[in-house]
């Protein structure tokens, strides 16, 4: 039954490229309801997959993209990496389109390894051309999967070479949207195989969706969990988002 139903929700395009998993929590969130189910996967998901992304090409769709439009990268990653040094490697945990700021981060940071985490099959393909098209290797790679599956972004941390950057940019929202209290399982968990000069970097928004509103969204049940659990090193706005960059204790 649930496999039916999981396969009449992904018949819209903005789905399709979903993992079942992450289709299947949606709708038990959902009371199974095929309407309610895509309702909370276009808020998460199916909102950034528009034409202008899909057809877009290379960097210029970090214009177009709702989580990237309104960054300016270079000032960004100049601000997170201030008073840090040596990083190797770059985890981009639900990285949507931020793969093709990859030359930012290979010229301001020196990092020539870059492994991003997403969930949208068609985000993925996107930013595999954009690498396929550099003729880079290996270490630059987007990665279906996920981030549900704990074990397996586990490892692909692990395999990155150290001392490593993770980000994790407007995801926790979606995280908590589909299992609530995921977002302190999944950073403990990570935790387990940081070490000590390796920071995560996570950010959510202080408005709606496109930035046509802004509301207080301090997240206090979040920054007082990564107060108590971890060190956090930095804590800025910028660009409409709240920054927090924190290590273990």
């Amino acid at each position: 039954m649930h496999e039916n139903l999981i396969e009449k929700i992904k018949q819209k395009r903005e789905f399709s490229g979903l993992p079942d998993s992450i289709v299947e929590r949606a709708a038990n969130v959902s009371n199974y309801s095929v309407k309610e189910t895509r309702a909370l996967l276009r808020k998460y998901f199916g909102v950034f997959l528009t034409n202008k992304i899909l057809k877009g090409r290379g960097e210029e769709v970090l214009t177009k993209h709702v989580s990237s439009k309104n960054r300016d990268y270079k000032r960004l990653y100049n601000k997170i990496s201030e008073n840090f040094s040596n990083f190797k490697s770059v985890v981009d945990l639900g990285c949507g389109v931020n793969g093709l700021s990859y030359l930012q981060i290979y010229y301001l940071l020196g990092i020539s390894e870059y492994y991003g985490v997403e969930a949208s099959k068609q985000i993925v393909d996107l930013v595999n051309g954009y690498f396929d098209n550099m003729k880079a290797n290996d270490k630059l790679n987007c990665i279906w999967l996920d981030l549900f599956e704990i074990g397996k972004v586990k490892e692909i941390i692990k395999n990155a070479s150290g001392p490593k950057m993770i980000f994790m940019f407007q995801v926790v929202d979606a995280l908590e949207g589909i299992e609530k209290n995921f977002s302190k399982k999944f950073f403990l968990e990570i935790s387990k195989i940081l070490d000590g000069e390796d920071k995560v970097a996570l950010s959510f928004s202080l408005g709606s969706i496109g930035g046509r509103k802004r509301f207080v969204a301090n997240r206090k049940w979040l920054v007082s969990f990564l107060d108590e659990n971890f060190i956090i090193e930095k804590d800025f706005e910028m660009f409409g988002e709240r920054f927090i960059v924190f290590g273990k204790k």
